[in-house]
């Protein structure tokens, strides 16, 4: 099912950047990783292993976490899948893919990255049963696979406490994942948690339809014999995702801001998320309101100015950003109606939003939104 690897050389001829697929050499260790998706990315069986794979200086390869693998019918029908065969259905937790690297003589836990922020917090959480496991599993040619949730690292779903779930442990050179019963025992022999396992699909269609309903859970993660996974997200958690991923850019939040749809996201969000996009609508809201005023009073008291004087009182007296706005004002467009076309065009890049920062009143910060792994 997976290609044999051993060494740097084995991936590098079946790759490119130009496919999104990144080569970094960090001095311990060089990380093969995919940066962006292209049609091309994940062309071949090698290239899908891209996601993370960990090489020593001399390129050596030592550590294979997950493959790439995709959504339930994003590459075939969801018919198509093995269903007559032995599969696993598992919680998709909502946190950050971590796994342990050998490093200048130590463990270290990184995301496929690399030593991320996220991993340097799952190594601070990390049980003696994990850290125990890691140095077993690693001795003995395997990479253990993580999910680290973190109420400090949220992405869309809430954890209560950090914590280090086991989902997989994968042959470094072959690539083969160890059966479910195995890891099981390894769960229990190290005492660290495993992934939460359900019953395997016997209705196709009924499997498809509760996972999409589930609310408060990201989804499910098939895994099949063969070592082949598929992942079916719920609506609701796509929803939220989706909503968090324009909220990475200001432009996109000041659009909402004046296409009026911030109400529509608020409920889709964390309350600390919630407080801060209503809390910049607010602020936007009053700078517009205050450069309403003082345009509407400006046009107001050269209401009886001919048009040229208008014309010529208006370059000399009002903001140039806004002459367009007091123009249309003396022929009968409402002030804030023209304030809101200014806001919408500077809404089409980050770069225009920062022409409008007094009027704005505030900075969206988009920090801490989506943790997800890096």
């Amino acid at each position: 099912m997976f290609e044999r690897l051993e060494t740097l050389q084995d991936v590098l001829p079946h790759i490119s950047y130009e496919n999104g697929i990144s080569v970094s050499d960090r001095g311990d260790f060089t990380v093969v990783n995919y940066q962006f998706t292209t049609d091309g990315t994940f062309a071949n069986r090698i290239a899908r292993e891209c996601r993370g794979l960990k090489f020593d200086p001399d390129g050596w390869l030592i550590a294979r976490p997950f493959h790439k693998f995709f959504n339930l019918g994003e590459k075939r029908p969801p018919e198509a899948e093995a269903w007559d065969s032995p599969h696993t259905v598992m919680d998709k937790l909502d946190g950050s893919m971590v796994h342990p690297c050998p490093v200048a003589g130590e463990l270290r836990l990184m995301t496929r990255g690399g030593l991320s922020p996220q991993a340097m917090a799952a190594e601070q959480v990390a049980s003696a049963g994990v850290l125990s496991l890691c140095c077993d599993m690693v001795a003995a040619g395997m990479t253990p696979v993580f999910e680290f949730t973190s109420p400090d690292h949220r992405i869309v779903l809430a954890y209560d406490r950090p914590d280090l779930t086991l989902l997989a442990v994968r042959d470094i050179t072959t690539g083969d994942y160890l059966p479910q019963a195995e890891l099981v025992a390894l769960g229990t022999k190290y005492d660290v948690p495993i992934v939460q396992i359900f019953d395997g699909v016997a209705d196709l269609k009924a499997f498809m339809a509760q996972a999409r309903g589930l609310d408060g859970r990201e989804g499910y993660v098939v895994a099949f014999a063969s070592g082949e996974r598929v992942k079916l997200k719920a609506d609701a958690y796509v929803l939220r995702h989706k909503a968090l991923s324009a909220l990475s850019h200001e432009k996109n939040v000041l659009a909402m801001v004046t296409q009026q749809t911030v109400d529509d996201v608020l409920p889709l969000l964390a309350p600390d998320v919630a407080a801060r996009l209503s809390a910049y609508a607010d602020s936007v809201m009053r700078g517009l309101a205050a450069r309403e005023a003082e345009i509407e009073a400006f046009v107001t008291s050269h209401a009886g100015l001919a048009r040229k004087a208008f014309a010529q009182t208006v370059q000399a007296e009002l903001d140039r950003r806004f002459h367009a706005v007091a123009f249309r004002r003396r022929d009968g467009t409402p002030v804030r109606a023209g304030l809101i076309e200014v806001l919408q065009r500077a809404a089409q890049s980050d770069t225009r939003v920062e022409t409008l920062r007094d009027l704005i009143g505030t900075t969206w910060a988009s920090d801490g939104l989506l943790g997800g792994s890096i």
